[in-house]
């Protein structure tokens, strides 16, 4: 008798050439960021070897294609903020300290540094002495993190002494310009016992700006310290931005951080809380509104090590147009966390046909005695109070304005700086004003 049954076929020579192909790639892209920031750290080279580069066959980079990084990295472009023409402040009104950054370069003139007792802010390329190698560190998890390792020899360094409340906020801006930049920046924030600083980190770009941003922040909380970070992303032009936050928190500690992904063609987040001691707390909140062609990922990891703590998280994003966007919590209880109480959350909203959710909320429990719940939800605007609205009278446009505002004000009333939520509040309503006449024009 014939064997009908159909041949199985094999296609790993196949996937071996594609991951062939994207570790070539990836190596091309790491030679010309060299060629163009000069020489760096070596320490990082074994990880950059042994990590694999980015691709959707990696776990972690599934639903985050990379292809749009193999782009030409050509310049350093301008480096300050007079050349690019931006503010060095993009929040009116904000009393803030200020460092500001131009294409990864430090622009002195644009910067007020803070000048207060017990409290060390600087460059950090004026940093006499160069930071530790620790194997803990994301640098030696994640391909993006090694390249931020190697190259990331500018940013702010903060040091606050024990018991030190900074009067006012620092603001840490980030501005691309021109074409085919690569900006690599590193943050190193350590405070003492019982300190308080609140940070806004604001990345913007020009129209016209095309390339990179590379952003790794590191903070290390010691016991009953309090830290607060806005971050803020209203980039323009076609800017690939990829951010890591390594988060450390002691006994009683706490740690807020709030993103907001206002505008941006490629946006991925990496955020990860390590809580070593009891009694402390971390709290994740973001909302995002990417438009047609854009793409937004949002990765947490809180990483509850000792027993009694507690972090709450709460995502949630609307989508329009052909728009993307990618959502992957995970709490992770250790066997020595007892009496964890955690929490996570993500909705969100496809106000189009064609945009897409991907959402993986994740629990990953060693401990018996804990309270821990996740949810998500992928939805569409609510018709029955879109209907309410529309027949007392509110056009379409201002109904859904409405709604988004419901939606999401729960994440924007957490931000620290009250001016910083007027002014996010303020473009956000612009986008979806423009998004909706867009999409509707007889709304």
């Amino acid at each position: 008798m014939m064997d009908t049954a159909k041949p199985q076929v094999m296609d790993r020579p196949k996937k071996s050439v594609k991951l062939a192909a994207s570790q070539q790639q990836g190596e091309a892209y790491l030679a010309a960021v060299e060629a163009v920031l000069g020489s760096a750290r070596n320490d990082y080279d074994a990880a950059l070897a042994a990590l694999p580069v980015p691709h959707r066959r990696v776990e972690r980079w599934k639903y985050t294609p990379v292809a749009s990084w193999w782009t030409d990295v050509s310049s350093t472009g301008v480096c300050t903020a007079a050349e690019a023409g931006c503010e060095p402040c993009p929040v009116p009104g904000m009393d803030a300290y200020r460092l500001v950054f131009v294409n990864g370069c430090f622009d002195a003139a644009a910067s007020d540094l803070p000048v207060h007792p017990g409290v060390t802010c600087m460059p950090v390329s004026q940093v006499s002495h160069e930071q530790p190698v620790d194997n803990d560190q994301p640098e030696h998890a994640e391909w993006f993190a090694a390249i931020n390792g190697k190259f990331g020899r500018e940013g702010l360094f903060l040091r606050v002494a024990k018991g030190v409340v900074l009067d006012r906020p620092i603001l840490v801006h980030h501005h691309s310009s021109g074409s085919g930049v690569a900006n690599v920046l590193r943050h190193d924030i350590a405070m003492e016992a019982n300190s308080e600083v609140t940070v806004v980190q604001w990345s913007s770009a020009a129209a016209d700006a095309n390339g990179s941003l590379n952003a790794l922040t590191r903070v290390s909380l010691g016991e009953n310290a309090r830290f607060a970070l806005d971050k803020i992303q209203d980039e323009e032009g076609q800017i690939r931005h990829v951010a890591f936050e390594d988060i450390r928190q002691a006994r009683g500690s706490r740690a807020d951080v709030h993103t907001v992904t206002v505008r941006g063609q490629w946006v991925r987040n990496d955020l990860t809380f390590r809580i070593n001691g009891e009694g402390a707390h971390a709290e994740l909140n973001g909302t995002f509104l990417p438009l047609d062609g854009e793409f937004v990922d949002n990765h947490t990891t809180v990483d509850h090590r000792v027993a009694h703590c507690t972090s709450s998280e709460n995502y949630k994003g609307i989508l329009y147009g052909k728009s993307t966007g990618v959502f992957n919590g995970k709490v992770f209880v250790r066997p020595d966390a007892q009496q964890t109480n955690a929490y996570q959350q993500n909705a969100n909203i496809l106000a189009s046909d064609q945009a897409s959710m991907n959402a993986k909320p994740e629990l990953e429990i060693y401990a018996d005695d804990v309270k821990c719940s996740h949810g998500c939800t992928i939805g569409q605007f609510d018709e029955e109070a879109l209907f309410y609205a529309r027949s007392r009278g509110i056009g379409m446009e201002a109904a859904k304005a409405m709604l988004v505002h419901a939606f999401i004000g729960e994440v924007l009333q957490g931000l620290a700086v009250p001016e910083v939520r007027m002014e996010v509040e303020h473009r956000l309503a612009e986008k979806h004003r423009w998004e909706t006449f867009n999409d509707d024009p007889g709304a």
